[in-house]
């Protein structure tokens, strides 16, 4: 790597380092001794390195075999950074490294209404389904989150489920509920979703308005039944992102608005939280039909994915199954795809009285049931700091 992009990322960490923690959902990070009393600091991290083994048994044409491939790698590198004036008004950032760049996920203000209720603005992870990225990298119960709710990024949002808005969060024990205005793109560019132009050149970048998002999300954790949680999202997409447009052959031109929503009902919504754990997941999009002088298109994607686990040795460790149906509904005899996900996960930290996803290694194998007869093995290690 150049010694100036050395020096530069480096600079990026320093800077960062300096002004940074932690926002309710970052219980895993650090306190850092502030250099005023009025400011919390805490800074927090996660690295995932793996070993996976793949094969793919067709790729192109009838019985084309593609060569198996082994290897190591890193899922997950990040930093969470945070700050806390006066325990009302603070920031939060996280950094996520990729190859030899780094890069923003998260980027936002927020400030505290009540002790329950926060304002949080920027780019942050919008309301979505449960299964998507309200569920934490940390929490993921294999190695992945459910095929459906990936699916369902690849089609919406981007898989990085980060949007640009202003929303509400509230949450309690029992009760978390989630609603914001958001531009509907979480892109970065300048053109896409990060508007930031000035009146010295053209303050619409040249571009004209395409429509905002609107979404909520909301949970709920009943007292009487512990270990329970029911909820579900809705949201409408009027900005017509490149996510949105329909697969190839397709009116492939056309991005789309969308309204998107899902159920969940979770007991035990959290690896090593008790010793059966069950969690069912619904998601559904509903595209904008698009006409053109051949017919119409009209797309109601579909995904439904069920899992349970097993708690071994006293919850310090579990056996996994999944099982998914995602249908895309492109109007062909074979739209729906099955997925199968299995493995185990061990925790190194939960028999020493620390969370179960300290310090953590999983095995977990996935399959999807079509012609190209894919298998996937993954070994990962999980250290949160």
């Amino acid at each position: 790597m150049p010694r100036t992009r050395c020096c530069s990322l480096a600079a990026l960490f320093l800077a960062l380092l300096l002004a940074a923690a932690p926002t309710r959902a970052q219980e895993d990070t650090s306190t850092v001794a502030p250099a005023r009393p009025d400011v919390d600091l805490a800074l927090g991290g996660t690295l995932q390195p793996r070993f996976s083994y793949g094969r793919t048994f067709v790729t192109a044409g009838p019985g084309a075999d593609a060569p198996d491939r082994v290897g190591f790698g890193i899922r997950r590198a990040r930093l969470r950074f945070g700050a806390t004036l006066a325990g009302r008004t603070g920031v939060y950032v996280q950094l996520a490294a990729g190859g030899t760049t780094v890069g923003l996920l998260d980027a936002l203000l927020f400030y505290d209404l009540t002790d329950a209720l926060r304002l949080r603005l920027g780019r942050l992870a919008a309301a979505q389904p449960r299964a998507a990225k309200l569920t934490s990298h940390k929490h993921i119960d294999l190695t992945a989150r459910p095929a459906i709710a990936r699916r369902w990024g690849d089609a919406t949002l981007g898989n990085s489920g980060r949007d640009f808005g202003l929303e509400a969060l509230y949450e309690t024990d029992r009760v978390t509920a989630q609603a914001g205005l958001y531009n509907g793109n979480g892109n970065w560019s300048r053109a896409l979703g990060n508007f930031r132009e000035d009146i010295t050149g053209d303050p619409t970048g040249g571009l004209a308005t395409r429509g905002l998002s609107v979404a909520a999300y909301g949970a709920w954790r009943p007292a009487a039944l512990e270990g329970v949680e029911v909820g579900g999202f809705i949201g409408r997409n009027a900005a017509r992102n490149a996510a949105s447009t329909p697969p190839p052959n397709r009116f492939s031109d056309g991005a789309r608005s969308y309204t998107s929503y899902s159920g969940h009902l979770y007991w035990g919504p959290r690896p090593g939280s008790q010793p059966v754990r069950l969690e069912a997941d619904l998601i559904g999009t509903r595209y904008e039909t698009l006409s053109a002088g051949n017919g119409a298109f009209d797309q109601h994607a579909l995904g439904a994915s069920l899992l349970g686990a097993v708690g071994l040795f006293d919850r310090s460790a579990e056996l996994l199954a999944r099982v998914e149906r995602y249908d895309p509904a492109l109007d062909r005899d074979d739209d729906a795809v099955d997925y199968v996900s299995a493995g185990a996960s061990l925790s190194a930290s939960a028999p020493r009285g620390r969370p179960y996803e300290r310090q953590r290694l999983t095995l977990a194998y996935s399959t999807r049931l079509d012609d190209a007869d894919p298998h996937l093995l993954v070994v990962q290690a999980q250290v949160l700091f």
